[in-house]
């Protein structure tokens, strides 16, 4: 028999080193991790995902009866983040990035099921002209989205001038603004993406409260409630 002391720091030791070796697990992001086969099932949509060790993916998309098949790369970007090439089909919900790309985030459940769940935002960013900071967001601001000519004005009667040039053509709009009780700034739907096309009803253009002469719009889609999630497959016959 092991006397009640023994058991106590043997039982003390293995809790410890399970403990670790979950801590070992759950903060593991590495490509080992994220490689393998992942699917989402809803709103009519069916995909199948496989990530490849060698950072290149292919992807099934059914839709209403109708198969597609794409492939591509895929890299890490900082902890936990993924970034496809544009060659990615959008999932419903989905906003893709100005240059065509998509990001997903990792999530970990439990510590060790792994989730990708797509991004329903992108963020543009538009700089002050002048460099004196002021309490009012009103002035001029260029973006910065490289090829992609930018020009934003803000009115004090809360309207806007807009002008994006993207691949050559020039788009124009008026539209509104308004303040919230945060100081955020909430676009009307005629403003412009990258693209040159205004928002969809079903996105939204939101900048945070620009303090630092600079205004950070995150362009979101509202059609979900949550976002679009990958979940990986850890055994053949799993859904």
């Amino acid at each position: 028999m092991i006397a009640r002391p023994t058991r106590t720091i043997i039982v003390s030791i293995l809790v410890v080193a399970a403990l670790i070796f979950w801590c070992l697990v759950a903060f593991d992001y590495g490509d080992t991790v994220v490689a393998g086969a992942y699917r989402f099932d809803g709103d009519g949509v069916v995909c199948s995902l496989v990530l490849k060790a060698d950072h290149t993916f292919a992807q099934e998309f059914k839709r209403g009866g109708t198969t597609s098949h794409a492939t591509g790369t895929w890299r890490r970007i900082g902890e936990g983040g993924i970034s496809f090439s544009n060659g990615f089909l959008p999932l419903p919900g989905e906003e893709v990035e100005p240059d065509g790309t998509s990001f997903a985030d990792i999530h970990k459940t439990l510590g060790f099921l792994v989730t990708l769940r797509i991004r329903r935002y992108h963020v543009l960013w538009y700089g002050k002209r002048t460099s004196l900071t002021t309490d009012t967001p009103l002035g001029t601001y260029d973006g910065d989205e490289p090829g992609t000519p930018a020009v934003l004005i803000l009115h004090a009667d809360h309207s806007f001038e807009q002008a994006v040039t993207h691949r050559g053509i020039s788009s124009h709009a008026e539209g509104t603004w308004s303040a919230g009780p945060g100081g955020e700034i909430t676009f009307s739907k005629a403003f412009l993406k990258v693209s040159g096309e205004p928002l969809s009803k079903n996105e939204s253009a939101v900048a945070d409260d620009p303090r630092d002469s600079n205004l950070q719009i995150t362009v979101a889609n509202t059609e979900r409630c949550t976002a679009p999630n990958l979940r990986k497959r850890y055994l053949l016959w799993q859904r």
